[in-house]
């Protein structure tokens, strides 16, 4: 009403407005108590001693950005290294997943996450962790019982995580887990975030019975408009793991709703993170890819937020919003000038002006690498052998070879999986497909499995690289022989560095590079494995246990019917 001062008065705005899609001039935002009082016509506004005047100088006064689906914990950096990045790129509010600790010291891991989020600068939320594994072995940290509704009731925790689809529908104790825990959350007014990923027509049908919002693996504008269709909030993905802008942009040629669309980054190293940006750059190459402005702005702000119910507070510039505001040059150059959060100055002028709350993590989990034996399991030298081969970088599929071709032969390497965390299991397959010509690659960041994973020419380099991750602390590890050739450490679960982002991605930088060096052809090596024991990616994956078909989630061992195992 103007009949107490302001905190801060922002003036000669040109407003998005997020919920017509409208770009105004000659806009003013007064704000109160870190909340938005008025937005409108620039008109003299009531000020005191202390009231703060900014003039946006015509320049566009945007909702900060909300990053509606990440893996903070699994990108290599900790989270306070993640604010400290994030906060010039105009991100107020972020969703991640946070199931990667929870798979390796169980609710402890969720629990010291979510303390972490706490009364930090910009807004962290997660999503409870569902605990999708190839078998039960990988599940035996999911949460049961008293220890779910505490911890999905937590403010900060917005609903169940990515619930892979074949998992959903698995019959037997795996499946009916999930299928209770997703009604426990819906019950309680919790979303349940998708993933489709090669669901079928009926598959993907019956998958969305259960309740599933929202999805985050769409590849083409085909996919994406089928499950727009079924009432998916759609997160089109571009960051580390993949890029799908490009590929879905002719939907943005479509006369539909784009209403349930959302722009994500699932993910972003720390080397295009640091050259490139966060979901400022995702936002970027969508607007330069002909996405309409209006429809890009809304992706990173209004959908999302009413994607996870907090539209009351967030993601447009209304009267009784948190007054999350930056200011942009122009809807078609993104580039922040100043960041707010919850009416505090983050960012301005190149400055950032805010400092991350230091997050602790007791000392045992630092140490969770655990293996003592390094003895392998024998392998066949002879005959027709079953192997993992790589399609591309990340999708496998069963391939069937004789070792007594000396052609098939050059093309594999060993492939190990080791229950890092307690017990002694362990098994030594082939891949085929990775090209490492010398030494061997291991790592404990896998997807999905407390297994630590390594692919290697021979015994020796793999021993190496198991002792050296398990002295570290975890992490990845490149090795010839007992020689250590390069090396990443994520003491953190085994999973997070402590570093500095410059030195994360120097030393990432050098694992892929000294991978390519040796023969491997694929980009972001380092991923290719990380990946290999994920459920979330057909066709055939590796665990402690054997070779697990996704299909039907069989173990299956190296030799085929017609042949013995020899040492």
């Amino acid at each position: 009403m103007g009949n107490s001062p302001a905190d801060i008065v922002i003036t000669n705005g040109r407003l998005f407005n997020a919920f017509t899609g409208e770009f105004i001039d000659g806009q003013s935002i007064w704000i109160k108590e870190g909340m938005i009082a008025y937005v409108g016509p620039d008109q003299h506004a009531a000020h005191g001693e202390k009231t703060e005047c900014i003039d946006a100088d015509g320049m566009v006064l945007l909702p900060g950005l909300i990053e509606a689906h990440t893996h903070l914990l699994s990108s290599r950096y900790g989270i306070e290294e993640f604010i400290r990045h994030v906060i010039p790129c105009g991100v107020t509010t972020v969703v991640t997943e946070a199931v990667e600790f929870n798979e390796i010291v169980g609710k402890e891991g969720l629990d010291y996450v979510l303390k972490g989020f706490r009364d930090q600068p910009i807004r962290l939320y997660c999503t409870f962790p569902p605990m999708c594994g190839l078998t039960p072995s990988e599940e035996i940290y999911s949460l049961q019982g008293d220890d779910i509704l505490p911890r999905l009731q937590d403010p900060f925790c917005l609903g169940i995580g990515e619930v892979y689809w074949s998992n959903l529908l698995l019959e037997g104790e795996q499946g009916q887990r999930l299928r209770e825990l997703v009604s426990l959350a819906l019950d309680e007014g919790k979303v349940i975030e998708g993933h489709t990923a090669g669901a079928s027509k009926k598959k993907l049908q019956a998958y969305t019975c259960f309740g599933i919002s929202s999805c985050h693996e769409p590849i083409s504008e085909e996919e994406v408009l089928e499950r727009l269709r079924l009432g998916f909030w759609v997160l089109i993905r571009e960051g580390y793991v993949r890029k799908e802008l490009n590929g879905i942009k002719g939907i943005f040629q479509r006369d539909i709703d784009f209403r349930r669309l959302a722009l994500v980054t699932d993910g972003v190293g720390p080397e295009e993170f640091l050259e490139s940006g966060y979901l400022d750059g995702s936002l970027r190459r969508a607007l330069k890819l002909g996405a309409p402005p209006k429809v890009a702005y809304q992706m990173v702000t209004l959908n999302p937020a009413e994607h996870f119910h907090l539209d009351h507070m967030i993601g447009a510039l209304a009267p009784g919003k948190l007054a999350d505001i930056l200011i942009s040059p122009s809807p078609q150059e993104f580039s922040p000038r100043l960041v707010m959060c919850d009416g505090k100055v983050l960012f301005r002028d190149g400055k950032t002006l805010a400092e991350p709350k230091n997050v602790y993590f007791p000392d045992h989990m630092l140490h969770s690498v655990k293996i003592q034996n390094t003895a392998f399991p024998a392998l066949p030298v002879t005959g027709k052998v079953r192997t993992i081969e790589l399609v591309t970088r990340l999708v496998t599929r069963e391939k069937i070879v004789n070792l007594d071709s000396s052609n098939e032969l050059k093309q594999l390497n060993l492939v190990c999986a080791l229950d890092r965390t307690e017990g002694d299991r362990k098994f030594m397959g082939y891949l085929k497909g990775f090209g490492l010509k010398e030494g061997a690659y291991g790592t404990t960041m896998c997807w999905d499995t407390r297994d630590l994973i390594a692919v290697g020419c021979d015994h020796q380099s793999i021993k190496t690289v198991v002792e050296r991750l398990r002295a570290i602390g975890g992490g990845g590890v490149l090795a010839v022989g007992e020689q250590i050739i390069a090396e990443f450490s994520a003491p953190v679960c085994g999973i997070t560095s402590l570093e500095r982002m410059e030195i994360i991605r120097d030393q990432t930088r050098r694992l892929d590079t000294s991978l390519r060096e040796r023969g491997v052809p694929w980009e972001t090596p380092i991923l290719t494995v990380d990946t290999l024991g994920t459920a979330a990616i057909p066709h055939i994956r590796i665990n402690h246990d054997g070779y697990v078909n996704l299909r039907d989630r069989r173990v299956l061992p190296v030799e085929v019917a017609s042949i013995a195992p020899l040492c």
